[in-house]
């Protein structure tokens, strides 16, 4: 069965991908592979409103299957695809089927780092699919003590909603501070403080090495020698990404799947999208591999311009974002290499940003309940503009007066 565009993935990249080639006009045939036996969806409400129930599981669909259908977008449910024969142009199935492809797209997203213990899986969760968050909520309604390893965004979004229920909530860090990786002291202080003040009891600086089954309960043991008890334990220690099917036909790999502005891998014929892509950004000269909705839409936009031959190459200003309690984090641009940051309004007023710096142009901003200053503070990361960073600090000028000078 010989297919125009076969997509491998049928997450958000490759949900969006499909969509967006109809949208480009795209006239051939499209067929979408997922291991899932759900439409291509939304991941980010896995850990927020859907989590806690505040969200339709329809709500998450990208599209309905009735649109699918009128787009003649055939999807293929609950299917691996466990080998790209890239000679032949063909992808072979677990169910020994094979489909040939004029391009093909490889989406395969991520997958959860996963502790080895010798407890039983039972009351151990990861959050990467509906089913995950499903299970997660129902514990959240019936269990009293929480454990959450890892206090990353998953993870303290969990520990919110758990609160909001009315559950105790442990963490374990290895790190010394919440967020570690994504933002600067001053904002992993201001979240760690919110959620001590909610309730959230935190271990940082500690590995966890074994959980053990004690009854109905699992019993955490922990680097430094010390242990405790919990009913439930949920387990956000990062993703990979899942590069082992483009690894294996022979396709350039370095932390992802190396593409170009056009999502085009090392073959001619094989694109990738999302999470598993790692591609070249132009705004900060250098590959960037990104764990977002946003990338995983812009750049699926991109590669459908470039099948549908209006190449639209992907120069994105990474965001992300996170809801916890009241507050709404927003991220735009890459802070980690910056040399110097000055903040903006008031955190004790639980609204505040942080402007980051290298060699005085503005690389990324984080902002906390303050929606403005992530939009100026993005459009400035995209002009690769030099802002006079002295000014940023001082309410009484107007971000409009800045940009103007």
């Amino acid at each position: 069965m010989k297919n125009d565009v076969v997509i491998i993935g049928a997450g958000h990249a490759g949900g969006m991908t499909a969509i967006s080639l109809r949208q480009q006009k795209y006239q051939g045939s499209i067929t979408l592979i997922g291991e899932e036996n759900f439409l291509p969806y939304q991941r980010p409400a896995l850990s927020k409103g859907f989590l806690a129930g505040e969200i339709e599981e329809k709500r998450l669909y990208l599209k309905s299957q009735d649109y699918f259908d009128k787009n003649n977008i055939n999807i293929i449910r609950n299917c691996e695809v466990v080998a790209i024969d890239r000679n032949n142009k063909t992808v072979s199935l677990e169910n020994q089927k094979q489909l040939g492809y004029e391009q093909l797209i490889i989406a395969t997203g991520s997958i959860v780092n996963k502790l080895k213990t010798s407890s039983r899986v039972t009351d151990l969760y990861y959050l990467r699919t509906i089913g995950d968050s499903l299970k997660i909520r129902e514990k959240l309604r019936n269990k009293n003590k929480i454990t959450i390893i890892g206090a990353g965004y998953i993870g303290l979004e969990i520990a919110s909603i758990a609160i909001k229920k009315n559950l105790e909530v442990n963490m374990v860090e290895l790190e010394n501070r919440v967020m570690g990786r994504v933002v600067s002291s001053e904002v992993s202080n201001f979240f760690q403080n919110k959620h001590q003040s909610e309730g959230v009891e935190f271990k940082f600086n500690a590995s966890v090495i074994d959980i053990e089954d004690q009854g109905k309960q699992k019993r955490i043991i922990c680097s430094d020698g010390s242990f405790f008890n919990t009913d439930v334990v949920v387990i956000g220690i990062g993703i990979q990404p899942n590069i082992e099917l483009a690894k294996s036909s022979g396709l350039a790999c370095d932390n992802g799947i190396l593409v170009d502005e056009n999502g085009q891998t090392s073959d001619p014929y094989i694109y990738a999208v999302g999470d598993c892509s790692n591609h070249p950004n132009n705004i900060f000269k250098q590959r960037l591999r990104l764990e977002s909705v946003q990338n995983a839409a812009e750049q699926a936009k991109s590669i459908a311009a470039s099948i549908a031959g209006s190449h639209k190459p992907y120069q994105e200003v990474p965001w992300f974002w996170s809801d916890q309690y009241n507050i709404k984090l927003q991220i735009a641009g890459i802070s980690q290499d910056h040399d110097h940051r000055v903040i903006r309004g008031f955190p004790e007023e639980e609204k505040f940003s942080v402007f980051y710096q290298k060699e005085k142009r503005l690389i990324a901003v984080d902002a906390i309940n303050s929606p403005k200053e992530f939009m100026v503070g993005k459009k400035w990361i995209a002009m690769q503009a030099k802002v006079p960073f002295d000014l940023i600090p001082n309410m009484d000028v107007d971000l409009k007066i800045i940009e103007s000078l």
